[in-house]
């Protein structure tokens, strides 16, 4: 008698959690991000057969909805407070580093595809696919960094310039990236040809119709959110709407990243403080769709396509020309706005990471390209998909290390204190603030805490 098990897609998902908690936890534990976890828990389960095309495709509406949480979180993230004080200075880093990075990895990207002869078996000018390994290089992976930043209380101009480039360079890569996978799609249906004017205008037009989308259904939910005392009704509320943009998204052909990342940043700077909190209680309550999401790429990655020597190099040249051009075009930009000389030499260091926003647009690619219907276009697809896959889990190491290094070096997170003191270090600054707010001692700090407790005045001892 033997007993056969049928893998459907509740039982899927479920495992999946299961193993992507477990596969984040031994990361976290080995000081790695937790998206390495879920990626390679997607990836074991692919090689093991578990992770079929079909059940992948019936998981699709989790992928689009994880892609709208994706962009309301980065939405969420962009305060107006960081347009206040050298945003010119700040703007110009973050406008020479993505288009360096764009520039630098589509040129290399090319070189690659032309010499291997892969673009010319898909019918398609390598200058085509080369810009959208452009375009989805330029994206950063702000949550690595920022929880570099509030791990170790990070305080100063780098931090501050940090912040703001982190908040804004992906939205330039969403933008990019609309533009040239508008471009390759066309090419790929008119046999190698394209018409840009034409294309950019549509793109254009997606784009701001994608905004006006998001801003819209997000000022329609502060409208309502804060006239609502019920925390729990706005919490299903706010869910309600999110999924109901991704939906309409979807719909009407739009971004569902810059629809859902418009609607954050409407959500996270119009809505009254009081109310705040339920924006980041939903965030934990959607983290699990966004874990599948990670899964289903890390599943999607076939071995096959990565290791041919052509894909090797293009992995390479990728995660090298991206990171060259992170430092050398954000190490110009501070130069040029003659920011002070500790951020201009360390915050190219801290751009290294890699994930959500890559990810997401590599699979909207991916499924882009198959609904082309031309082979060349499928097969282009899956190449781009699994090489930015495979750089992610690369860029993921490294790059919070990087991060922590130029911060570090930079002299701004206290680095006397030893590990698991930062509460400690942030309970004394701020009982010194409190009672002393203009006659603060700083060199308080670098006391050892005997000597910060008996300088304490009597009343904050306890």
């Amino acid at each position: 008698m033997s007993i056969v098990l049928e893998v459907t897609p509740l039982l899927l998902i479920g495992l999946s959690l299961v193993l992507a908690f477990i596969g984040a936890e031994a990361m976290k534990r080995a000081g790695i991000p937790q998206i390495l976890g879920f990626m390679l828990t997607g990836f074991f389960l692919g090689a093991l057969g578990i992770f079929g095309d079909e059940l992948r495709s019936s998981l699709f509406p989790l992928v689009e909805l994880a892609l709208g949480l994706i962009g309301y979180n980065i939405g969420l993230e962009i305060r107006k407070e960081i347009f206040k004080g050298h945003v010119k200075q700040m703007s110009l880093i973050l406008i020479m580093e993505s288009i360096l990075t764009f520039a630098l990895v589509s040129i290399l990207a090319y070189f690659v595809l032309a010499i291997s002869g892969i673009a010319s078996t898909w019918g398609i000018n390598p200058w085509f696919i080369a810009i959208i390994f452009g375009a989805l290089a330029s994206a950063t992976d702000p949550a690595s960094t920022v929880m570099v930043i509030w791990e170790r209380h990070c305080k100063g101009k780098l931090t501050d310039t940090l912040m703001f480039v982190l908040a804004l360079d992906d939205v330039i890569a969403i933008l990019l990236a609309n533009v040239t996978i508008a471009i390759a799609i066309s090419a790929f249906s008119v046999s190698g040809t394209v018409a840009v004017s034409e294309t950019l205008l549509i793109t254009l037009f997606d784009v701001v119709a994608s905004s006006a989308l998001g801003a819209i259904v997000g000022a329609s939910l502060v409208y309502f959110i804060n006239r609502e005392d019920d925390r729990r009704a706005l919490l299903e509320f706010e869910l309600g709407m999110i999924i109901l943009l991704v939906g309409l998204s979807a719909v009407l052909g739009l971004s569902s990243i810059l629809s859902c990342m418009v609607f954050g940043y409407i959500v996270g700077n119009y809505v009254e403080q009081s109310k705040d909190p339920v924006s980041h209680t939903l965030k934990t309550v959607m983290a699990p769709v966004v874990m599948i999401f990670f899964v289903i790429v890390g599943a999607s990655i076939d071995l096959a396509q990565i290791t041919g020597l052509a894909s090797i190099i293009l992995a390479v040249v990728y995660v090298a020309g991206r990171s060259f051009a992170k430092y050398a075009g954000s190490y110009a930009g501070a130069l040029i706005a003659k920011m002070p000389r500790l951020t201009t030499k360390y915050i190219g260091f801290c751009l290294m990471s890699q994930a959500g926003v890559a990810v997401g647009l590599s699979l909207v690619i991916e499924e882009a390209f198959l609904g082309v219907g031309s082979p060349g276009a499928q097969a282009a697809g899956i190449l781009i998909l699994n090489i930015v896959a495979l750089t992610t889990m690369i860029l993921q190491i490294f790059g919070p290390i990087s991060a922590s290094e130029g911060l570090r070096k930079a002299g701004e997170y206290p680095d006397f204190l030893e590990s698991g003191h930062t509460e400690m270090f942030e309970f004394y600054r701020r009982c010194i603030d409190c009672p002393m707010r203009d006659t603060v001692d700083y060199d308080f700090l670098g006391e050892s805490t005997e000597e910060r407790l008996d300088d304490m005045p009597e009343d904050y001892r306890t």
